[in-house]
C-alpha cells in the first residue's frame, strides 16, 4: 500500500473507532483489549509511526473476537464527485483521522472518544 493510501487508511480506520469504541471495546471483551489500550495510549502520546501498526492490532484482535469487518471494513467512501451541498462535519481535534458527518455523533457533546477531546465542528460547502 502506498503512503497516501495507508495515512486515508489509518485516519479512516480512527474515524470509525472514535465513532464507535464503546462497541469495539465490548466486542473485545476483557480479554482482548490490550491491543486497544495500546492503540488509545499511542494515540494520545502523538507517536504518528507506531498509530498503523497499534491500529493494525486492534483490527486483526476485532476480527479474531467475531468482527468480520473489522475497523477497515466500516469505511465510508468518498460522495459523488461533482456533488455540491453545504454539510456540517466534525473533525479530529488531533488532526489524526477523517472527523465523522453531524448525523453520526450526539451534537450536545461532540467529544472525540480516542483522544476524549471536543471535536471540531465546521461547515463544508
Amino acid at each position: 500500500m502506498q503512503p497516501s493510501q495507508d495515512a486515508g487508511r489509518v485516519a479512516a480506520g480512527l474515524a470509525y473507532l472514535c465513532g464507535h469504541l464503546a462497541d469495539v471495546r465490548e466486542t473485545l471483551g476483557e480479554d482482548g483489549n490490550e491491543p486497544l489500550r495500546r492503540l488509545l495510549e499511542v494515540v494520545r502520546s502523538g507517536e504518528a509511526a507506531d498509530v498503523g501498526p497499534a491500529l493494525d492490532a486492534v483490527h486483526s484482535a476485532l476480527r479474531s473476537a467475531g468482527d468480520a469487518r473489522g475497523l477497515y471494513g466500516n469505511q465510508r467512501g468518498i460522495g459523488p464527485v461533482g456533488v455540491r451541498h453545504l454539510e456540517v462535519v466534525y473533525r479530529c481535534p488531533l488532526g489524526r483521522c477523517t472527523g465523522r458527518a453531524a448525523g453520526e455523533i450526539d451534537e450536545d457533546s461532540p467529544r472525540c472518544a480516542v483522544a476524549g477531546r471536543e471535536l471540531l465542528r465546521e461547515r463544508l460547502s
